[in-house]
């Protein structure tokens, strides 16, 4: 012991002097401040491995302090046992100083994280929490179970409601439920059905193929009849009969199993009204041919008759004008108007009939080059009302070309001949492309039409005006309509009266056919 030096400055001695150098005093220091040091060294590396393994745990800074503040103190102790031999106090109060900075530190963190530490909430108050979380959840469960009852309720009040046939098969064909419509439908009670092969509900040559459709589907996934809809096929009752059907058939997977679901309707009524009607149709179409063919036959058998009576009354009038009175001139007149009338009528008649029975060739028709035609065959009406015919580049259309112009001329003389008194007629054509057709209009300046009547000018021998006010067979509209419906396009009209009427009707366009692009007629 007398060999332990002093301090470097000389000033100090060792601590043990202050022990006396006693064994017993001494090694109870040395062995008390040893094994606080260790526990002081073991309790950072402790708290540094629970912070980096426990990331989730709050105020982690705090943990880290704490471990540097007690590996300070640890260090301390052994500094302790150091200068019990070795005077370094100089050194001994750094790691002290050091020593109060980290536990100010920690202080005042531990002192600003208080609050936060304090709000945390403790074991009762985590179960008390936790219990109230149990019974929302519950409660959630409980609303949500409930609420999977009533979507199941719901949803088989639908199913068994539905007026459609409703049937559910697995992938082997069993059928697994059917709904009242399916049962009614069919004739089996579901406890009869359900379990069986649905096979049962399906007669030849049906049956024999379903298994290899449904086999089919399975392996390879190929849908010929599952994912369609409107197929119409036949099912079978329970008493053997055979009756029409319309069947959908979808697919779906539940927990890994495939299902199909089969909507079934019974078309019988259906099915005979569509014979009705096509029998009806036929009968229809039958009578339109022979009232055509009348109507053709009995409008040319008609001019000879109708030429003699003309031309008999010109004679008359020419050779015996001075033998008749004027009330008998006037008789004469009336007979030659009537039979000019008739004349015009039954040429109107013959070539709406001749609408129907004409082979019809369609090629590509310039539409520029028959309202020219138009303009040449209407040049006498034109010059005599003074009309002003205006119209657009028009395009080539794909038609017969003899009745697109019989078409244009109908429409313009209407729309010449239908004018208030003293009003000079203004008549324009234009175009406008709609899809696969182009779209014509023909715009007056005329009388106008009713919106009452505006469909019914379309009709054979509906006239809005007497034939001494404006002559007319009452048929032009008709073969305008005739010849639309011919080139598979529409016509209507636009009117309001007073202000003029337009006229519209679309041809479809032909086949690479460029748009035209000339000047105005």
């Amino acid at each position: 012991m007398n060999g332990m030096t002093h301090d470097s400055g000389g000033s100090f001695m060792p601590h043990g002097f202050c022990f006396l150098w006693r064994p017993d005093v001494l090694w109870l220091h040395v062995i008390s401040d040893g094994f606080i040091a260790l526990a002081y060294f073991c309790i950072p590396v402790a708290l540094v491995y629970f912070v980096r393994t426990r990331k989730d745990v709050p105020f982690q800074m705090v943990f880290l302090l704490f471990g540097a503040f007690i590996l300070l103190c640890g260090t301390t102790h052994i500094m302790s046992i150091w200068v019990l031999w070795h005077p370094s106090y100089y050194t001994e109060g750094v790691i002290k100083a050091m020593t109060a900075i980290a536990s100010i530190g920690t202080m005042i963190m531990t002192v600003r994280l208080m609050p936060q530490a304090l709000a945390i909430p403790s074991p009762s108050q985590m179960d008390i929490a936790n219990a109230q979380l149990r019974e929302a959840n519950a409660k959630l469960e409980k609303l949500y179970a409930d609420s999977q009852e009533r979507s199941r309720v719901t949803l088989a009040a639908i199913v068994d409601n539905a007026v459609d046939a409703i049937i559910t098969i697995d992938e082997v064909g069993k059928i697994e439920s059917i709904n009242r419509a399916g049962e009614r439908l069919f004739g089996y009670d579901a406890s009869e059905i359900v379990g069986q092969n649905v096979r049962v509900l399906m007669p030849e040559p049906y049956q024999s193929a379903h298994d290899g459709y449904l086999d089919r589907y399975v392996r390879t996934g190929e849908a010929r009849i599952i994912g369609t809809s409107g197929r119409e096929v036949e099912g079978r009752r329970k008493d053997g009969t055979v009756f029409p059907i319309d069947l959908s058939v979808s697919a779906f997977t539940i927990d890994g199993e495939r299902h199909f679901t089969g909507i079934v309707r019974d078309i019988t009524v259906a099915r005979q009204e569509h014979e009705a009607r096509q029998r009806l149709l036929a009968r229809l179409t039958e009578s339109n041919t022979e009232l055509e063919r009348f109507a053709y036959v009995a409008s040319h058998d008609m001019q000879e008759p109708l030429r003699m009576v003309l031309n008999f009354s010109q004679i008359i009038a020419a050779d015996y004008a001075d033998v008749l009175d004027e009330e008998g001139r006037d008789y004469l007149r009336i007979v030659g108007d009537s039979a000019m009338r008739m004349r015009d009528m039954v040429q109107d008649l013959l070539e709406y009939a001749r609408l129907g029975r004409e082979g019809m060739s369609m090629s590509d028709v310039d539409m520029e080059v028959e309202l020219n035609h138009v303009l040449t065959n209407l040049k006498e009406l034109i010059g005599d009302s003074e009309a002003v015919i205006t119209a657009d580049p028009l395009p080539f259309v794909e038609g017969n070309a003899v009745q697109i112009m019989r078409l244009l001329q109908n429409l313009i003389a209407n729309a010449i001949k239908y004018q208030k008194p003293g009003n000079t007629p203004h008549v324009h054509v234009s175009v406008t492309p709609e899809g696969q057709d182009w779209h014509f209009t023909v715009r007056d300046n005329g009388m106008g039409i009713d919106p009452a009547f505006v469909n019914q000018v379309f009709e054979p021998f509906r006239r809005l005006h007497t034939w001494e006010a404006i002559r007319g067979s009452g048929l032009g509209l008709a073969v305008c309509r005739k010849i639309i419906d011919s080139h598979g396009g529409r016509i209507w009209a636009t009117s309001k009266p007073g202000e003029g009427s337009i006229f519209h009707f679309t041809i479809p366009k032909p086949e690479g056919v460029a748009e035209r692009s000339a000047a105005h007629v």
